[in-house]
């Protein structure tokens, strides 16, 4: 299969394109502007590969865009490319709208175009997998599960979001552009941006600073691993039904409390840190500052009976890979690691 991805360069997109280069499953383009999170150092072992193809720019750029699919032909499109939700407060509602929302339409426009010039038993192949959010339904618990939860975002990015996944369904059901969303839980693993939760609780236990748990620490978080997410999305590109709408979620649920100990605890076993008793030592509830969210968890009932798919990954498993990736990364960049180093 040819594909085409956007926003390869960024934590699921470049495990994504790693893997599918890797095990040499066909021809990739990757378009990818290269913003705060999208980083080039993050495919750089496969860069050189005759079936990997980078392109640099912005998905709003339409001509790029036209040309990209004129010219290579991709039997998918797999569309990761979004402004993150970040902690960062102060990044503007406007970038959300711009790269999320009208980012989105002028994607759609132009495969739209592209799809119809197919031969019909192109167009018959030809998928658009967009990569979404668990974030769209809210964070307050739901009655209803499955792929029937009530769009409910809370914030700008989760309204960005959903607002991409209306257009992208409206295109299927207005022009019959064979689309699918996947909304994906709360992934981790090597390669997520530093700001995210994983990373910075890293940073902040290796410099023996304080590990704020904001609230009571008893929000829900399922976590999935990004191996997982990979082997899912591949999965639904491969088999999924146009129209359709996939959760996938880790059935890995921990409040943040627990997940931070575990963190902590997992660490503990790699390095240690001179002037603490422990890194769970570090950990502060701090009670203000940050919005309470009570849950978000994702249902795999749907992918889980109709394409077979399953999350294989432990937590603890995933955790371990992860932390040791991210000592590996800053080790060669800094000596904070090597401080007790046990590894």
């Amino acid at each position: 299969m040819r594909l085409l991805t956007t926003g390869g360069c960024g934590f699921i997109g470049s495990n994504f394109v790693l893997d599918w280069i890797n095990e040499k499953r066909g021809q990739l383009v990757n378009i990818d502007c290269l913003n705060y999170a999208g980083q080039i150092a993050n495919l750089r072992d496969i860069e050189d590969n005759p079936l990997y193809t980078f392109v640099h720019g912005n998905i709003n750029n339409r001509s790029l865009v036209s040309r990209t699919l004129a010219f290579n032909s991709p039997e998918c499109l797999i569309h990761f490319a979004a402004e993150s939700n970040s902690i960062d407060r102060t990044v503007k509602s406007e970038n959300l709208l711009i790269n999320n929302v009208i980012g989105t339409f002028n994607l759609l426009e132009e495969c739209l175009v592209y799809w119809k010039s197919l031969p019909p038993e192109n167009q018959e192949k030809f998928r658009f997998v967009h990569i979404s959010t668990a974030d769209v339904y809210g964070t307050s618990p739901q009655e209803t599960s499955g792929e029937i939860n009530t769009y409910e975002p809370s914030d700008v990015y989760a309204a960005s979001k959903a607002s991409a996944d209306h257009f992208v369904r409206a295109y299927y059901h207005t022009y019959g552009l064979p689309t699918i969303i996947i909304h994906a839980g709360n992934i981790y693993g090597p390669r997520q941006y530093s700001e995210k939760l994983i990373p910075v609780i890293l940073q902040h236990a290796i410099s023996g600073e304080q590990l704020a748990v904001y609230g009571n620490g008893e929000n829900i978080r399922d976590w999935l691993y990004v191996g997982d997410a990979v082997a899912a999305i591949q999965l639904i590109a491969e088999h999924g039904i146009p129209g359709e709408v996939y959760h996938i979620g880790g059935e890995q649920e921990r409040t943040n409390l627990n997940m931070i100990k575990t963190l902590c605890q997992i660490l503990e076993q790699k390095i240690s840190h001179p002037g603490i008793s422990s890194f769970e030592s570090l950990i502060k509830l701090v009670k203000e500052g940050e919005k309470n969210d009570i849950s978000y968890t994702t249902d795999n009932e749907k992918i889980r009976k109709e394409l077979g798919w399953n999350p294989n990954t432990s937590l603890n498993e995933g955790l371990d890979v992860t932390i040791s990736w991210y000592l590996q990364q800053w080790s060669k960049d800094s000596d904070i690691v090597k401080l007790g180093n046990k590894f």
